[in-house]
């Protein structure tokens, strides 16, 4: 199906299908944006539909065309959270030599950015604690921008199973979150337990003492 249409001068517009899909994507963020500001606001019970529609100017009926509810909506929040944090911590310059450096230093930072939110993080952890089946396939993309995360945390390091890695560390980053809003840590507890995660899964404890707290 063709994305654009090339006139008599030459000049390329996009189709109509083009613009249409961007049209939808556009409405999606928007839904989208508007649950996590308002859970940022008020935790997981402020984030009501049709408050949600209101803020984001679409109607109800069009929310459930793209999210079977806030959970949806949320988790789908939570992906783009990771990938923002990454992206954005990325652009910063790093002066790191180890995999364990690099790898704290970006956990780190998004631990750092949770802890400013912590009624976003305590919806969207409650989110992802749906038994909602139809919620699978935004937990699937959260593991998957968790992989990207530690990815790019360690770099090119063939020998390190990043994949292992990278699901240990999201057990830790999850579990330590949720005791962090649930109350039973306190501040800080999160980069804690992630700075030990890292060491302890790529030998850091004993190559680089600078990281030990």
């Amino acid at each position: 199906m063709s994305q654009t249409v090339t006139l008599d001068n030459n000049e390329v517009v996009p189709s109509r299908n083009s613009r249409a899909a961007r049209s939808r994507e556009a409405r999606r963020s928007r839904i989208k944006d508007a649950s996590m500001r308002m859970a940022a606001e008020g935790g997981y019970e402020a984030v009501q539909m049709r408050a949600v529609a209101e803020r984001a100017d679409v109607s109800l009926g069009t929310i459930y065309r793209y999210f079977n509810g806030k959970d949806d909506m949320l988790l789908a929040g939570l992906v783009s959270w990771i990938r923002n944090v990454r992206i954005g911590l990325e652009a910063r310059p790093h002066q790191k030599d180890t995999a364990v450096e690099r790898l704290f230093d970006l956990l780190s930072g998004a631990a750092e950015l949770a802890e400013r939110k912590p009624m976003l993080m305590s919806a969207l952890f409650t989110a992802l604690n749906t038994t909602d089946p139809a919620a699978l396939e935004y937990k699937v993309a959260v593991e998957s921008e968790v992989m990207h995360f530690v990815a790019s945390g360690i770099g090119d390091a063939p020998d390190i199973d990043v994949e292992g890695v990278a699901r240990v560390i999201g057990h830790v980053w999850f579990s330590a979150t949720r005791r962090w809003v649930g109350g039973l840590a306190t501040a800080g507890s999160v980069e804690d337990e992630l700075r030990h995660a890292a060491q302890m899964m790529l030998g850091g404890v004993h190559a680089d003492r600078s990281l030990v707290g």
